[in-house]
């Protein structure tokens, strides 16, 4: 079977196949953490609180773009989230027409947690690796963050 590979290692080629590997373990790891402390929220709540808790704030279309989802669907998924206690809704204050998703305090309480949790196992797996290797993996997931804006 035939490797991907693409320019950007030390002899010019990268192996996509064993990149996607190790994602995919940090990945699996990251989520067990969370999943392990028996968080009682859902992962799809869980992934558009983090995305409206970075915001700030954010209104409904910009939350569905977000998570590659209907507009129905993401409101939908904002009821439950606000039945739980973890988001409300406003209007705008630039715009009454406008209505926009806050997060409550014990949703930045969950927010801050999960967040807690998954820099517990990146660390984890950074010390884990050579001094070389987590250099190179800190290094890529900064561009990883820093291209994605």
């Amino acid at each position: 079977m035939e490797r991907d590979m693409v320019p950007g290692s030390s002899d010019g080629q990268l192996d996509v196949a064993s990149a996607e590997l190790g994602f995919a373990a940090l990945l699996e790891r990251w989520e067990r953490a969370v999943d392990e402390l028996g968080c009682a929220v859902p992962a799809a709540q869980v992934r558009a609180l983090l995305i409206v808790d970075r915001a700030g704030s954010l209104n409904l279309a910009r939350l569905a773009q977000a998570l590659g989802a209907s507009a129905s669907a993401t409101s939908r998924l904002c009821d439950r989230m606000e039945a739980a206690g973890l988001l409300t809704r406003e209007r705008a204050a630039a715009s009454r027409r406008e209505i926009v998703l806050l997060v409550t305090g014990t949703g930045r309480r969950l927010a801050g947690w999960v967040r807690a949790r998954r820099r517990a196992v990146l660390d984890h797996v950074l010390q884990s690796m050579s001094s070389d290797g987590s250099a190179a993996l800190a290094r890529g997931l900064q561009e990883l963050a820093s291209g994605s804006e």
